[in-house]
């Protein structure tokens, strides 16, 4: 499911609120999409994680008291969905609510010039003194392993070599070794696999971080 089905279909569950009150929820949504798509992930794995337009929907209708009837497919396969609204329910167009246009408890904190010196020039001064070198060291230690590791993996190839050039019982040795080595090699490549893709998870997250800061979203 891309963005545009994501949000027609969150829209057409969302029908039994006002227009302003969707056109807040899509926007948000929509904002979401956008700013994860520019960090890397693409449509489909972002509304995945998001999960269905259906349980988003009932989980903000239950603030109005509402619920979501099944779905109903009538002619030419449109789908109408009519709310259904408990008896002592009442709503005001005039009470305020997180979905109003009114109510701006989701919108980006808004911080002044000097706080917003103070998050930028922290930020940059925590990379730059700390972060920035246990990073570099993390990727050196990871890449040194990955190294050793495959020279370790393809070490019966030099004992194989030195086999075929003289056999004698140091040549041998040097086999059997050089198998050792290879079966540490595996266990090598074993243990890094998941530990790089740790690192990577850990190190995209907190460039999302520092983005987010930057932007002024935090």
């Amino acid at each position: 499911m891309n963005k545009e089905h994501f949000l027609i279909e969150l829209k057409i569950y969302l029908k039994p609120l006002t227009s302003q009150q969707q056109m807040f929820v899509l926007n948000k949504y929509e904002t979401i999409f956008e700013e994860r798509s520019a960090a890397g992930e693409t449509e489909e794995q972002i509304a995945k994680s998001l999960g269905k337009p259906r349980g988003i929907a009932e989980e903000i209708l239950q603030e109005f008291d509402i619920s979501v009837p099944e779905k109903k497919l009538e002619r030419d396969g449109w789908q109408e969905i009519q709310p259904i609204v408990n008896d002592d329910y009442y709503y005001e167009e005039t009470l305020e609510h997180p979905y109003d246009d009114t109510y701006r408890s989701y919108e980006r904190p808004r911080h002044n010039g000097f706080v917003r010196f103070c998050q930028v020039a922290g930020v940059l001064a925590f990379n730059f003194l700390f972060m920035f070198w246990m990073i570099f060291a993390a990727i050196m230690v990871l890449f040194s392993g990955w190294l050793v590791a495959v020279l370790f993996l393809f070490s019966p190839i030099l004992g194989g070599i030195s086999v075929f050039a003289g056999f004698n019982d140091g040549t041998l040795f040097q086999l059997f070794f050089s198998i050792f080595l290879s079966g540490a090699g595996v266990i090598g490549l074993l243990i890094l696999t998941p530990l790089t893709k740790f690192f990577g998870k850990v190190l995209r997250r907190y460039l999302q971080w520092n983005i987010c800061v930057l932007r002024g979203e935090i």
